[in-house]
């Protein structure tokens, strides 16, 4: 016979005031707002429109961007933007005897980026 006991895992947490200090402080660098160029890169030309909350106590935003249209958005939603990208899968190039797929020859996964923000003080040097 064998008896095992089972315990609840010890969440680490710390103290609600420094939590709330390392929020303030997150937000003041999501809040900094930066001026630039949006380009959508999927459909040049096109809008693209999106809901964004980062914070729980947060409104939620409707945020609507127009291909090569210049503006200010805070430093959050642009890290947001830049890293929106697509997986393009591919098979692999050569199939092994018996049909089936070597997983060892499959290509990675390749990333392509939908939409990107350049900020002015990039544009203009």
């Amino acid at each position: 016979m064998e008896i095992v006991e089972l315990k609840k895992k010890q969440k680490n947490t710390i103290p609600k005031e420094k939590y709330d200090d390392l929020v303030k402080t997150m937000k003041k660098q999501h809040e900094k707002m930066v001026k630039g160029m949006f380009e959508f890169i999927d459909a040049q030309g096109g809008w693209l429109e999106f809901t964004y909350r980062f914070f729980k106590d947060d409104p939620l935003m409707t945020i609507r961007l127009v291909h090569g249209e210049i503006c200010d958005l805070p430093m959050g939603i642009v890290k947001h933007l830049n890293n929106t990208y697509k997986k393009v899968r591919q098979m692999p190039k050569e199939i092994s005897e018996g049909g089936r797929m070597d997983l060892l020859n499959m290509q990675p996964v390749t990333k392509i980026s939908r939409v990107r923000f350049t900020p002015m003080d990039v544009l203009t040097t």
